[in-house]
């Protein structure tokens, strides 16, 4: 975890709980209207608090923006963590790291991202580059431990599959092949995750993937 987000989750750690309930409530308004159309005065009525009080939780609304998506990213990066630490299969790993990611996918609203990219540039820097760092600590990560087990190709090199499916990932919705509906369907994304699998796995690993696949495509 980087320096950003090592200090961010210390405090986050040691900011009350009350501060903890605003910023988890924001972030569902922020989700639903987008960040743009949702001015303090929502905020403060949608909190039942006066505007005074919420100021001296935030200094404005850029800081309010900014510990909202951080307290989010960390709390996805906490259970995605905590799925690591339950030391499955490297391969049974992944397809329960990617049905979670699946499901923040299917609750978030590209309007946020939209908004924070066009009105809080700074802020999505940031969070973008602390974001994509931990995805590719994570997805190596995970390539590595897989070919320890003897379930990833030993021949392939990490680094270079860390990116392409990093680059992958990103640049989905870029695509002129598919509409963003498409893009976002289980369907869609279930079949991109499970065609990078197919890339990393040997023989052994293939074995357990179609032990596993079905219960994985029944979850979503």
């Amino acid at each position: 975890m980087g320096f950003y987000f090592t200090f961010a989750l210390a405090s986050r750690n040691s900011m009350s709980e009350k501060l903890q309930q605003i910023l988890t409530r924001v972030y569902d308004l922020y989700n639903k209207y987008g960040i743009k159309s949702v001015t303090m005065d929502d905020v403060a009525r949608e909190l039942g608090m006066s505007k005074k009080t919420l100021y001296k939780h935030v200094k404005d609304k850029a800081d309010l923006v900014e510990q909202v998506l951080i307290q989010n990213s960390v709390q996805h990066s906490t259970k995605i963590e905590a799925l690591v630490e339950k030391n499955l299969n490297a391969i049974v790993e992944l397809l329960e790291v990617n049905q979670y990611m699946n499901q923040i996918l299917k609750d978030h609203n590209p309007t946020l991202d939209y908004d924070l990219k066009k009105y809080y540039p700074e802020i999505s820097t940031r969070l973008m580059y602390e974001i994509k760092k931990r995805m590719h600590d994570s997805i190596k990560q995970n390539l590595l431990k897989g070919q320890q087990e003897g379930v990833y190709r030993q021949e392939m090199d990490v680094e270079i599959i860390c990116r392409l499916h990093m680059t992958r990932m990103e640049h989905k919705h870029s695509s002129d092949n598919f509409t963003l509906n498409e893009l976002t369907s289980k369907k869609v994304m279930r079949e991109i995750f499970v065609y990078h699998l197919h890339g990393i796995i040997n023989e052994k690993g293939d074995e357990i993937l179609n032990e596993k696949l079905k219960d994985y495509i029944n979850a979503d």
